[in-house]
């Protein structure tokens, strides 16, 4: 995404501050961030032509998809649950989401499984509040388009209650981007009120 490639943050907190001098990549960490949240709340076409498009969304000298991860708990002591998402581009025509999936491991063992996997608008989603891999309920879906996220489409309905959580936790953030020049103004005269 843009000039970052392989970052990883870890053990954010409900409030996250980004400090650093300019041009070390805060800019581009809050985007990621807004960028997912458009892709939810906006769509994903929208949120794609306000940043120009892949040649100013992907890593310049790579091509393939844009991939992000998500490892999340929905409260403390509950099972690491990871997003994946795979953004890509049909022939400079548009973007599509080539991949995205929710993976989970309910228990303190065993090989995680996903109870969402969608490939280019066609996949499966297990409803329920524990989704479980032997589910009978595998719901097999087909999206209107493969622009839309089927976490944002099938988080909309109440019997996928841990897609639900998750669109809400993203539709839920509030980014802020506060810079030194921001702070400044020219005051007027007299005592100022701060």
């Amino acid at each position: 995404y843009r000039a970052s490639r392989h970052l990883a943050l870890s053990d954010l907190t409900p409030l996250t501050v980004f400090l650093g001098p300019n041009g070390s990549g805060k800019s581009t960490v809050f985007d990621v961030f807004a960028f997912l949240s458009e892709c939810f709340t906006v769509g994903l076409r929208k949120a794609w032509d306000k940043r120009g498009r892949f040649k100013e969304l992907r890593t310049r000298g790579t091509d393939g998809p844009i991939e992000i991860e998500l490892k999340y708990r929905e409260i403390p002591k509950s099972p690491l649950i990871t997003y994946h998402l795979e953004i890509d581009e049909k022939n400079g025509k548009g973007p599509f989401v080539a991949r995205e999936s929710l993976m989970w491991r309910r228990y303190s063992r065993g090989k995680p499984y996903s109870f969402l996997d969608f490939e280019n608008g066609e996949g499966y989603a297990v409803p329920g509040d524990t989704p479980d891999e032997k589910a009978e309920n595998r719901n097999q879906e087909k999206l209107d388009s493969p622009e839309m996220l089927a976490v944002n489409t099938l988080g909309q309905f109440a019997k996928h209650a841990r897609v639900s959580a998750l669109r809400r936790f993203i539709t839920g953030w509030y980014l802020s981007y506060l810079s030194a020049d921001s702070t400044r103004g020219i005051p007027e005269a007299g005592p100022q009120e701060r």
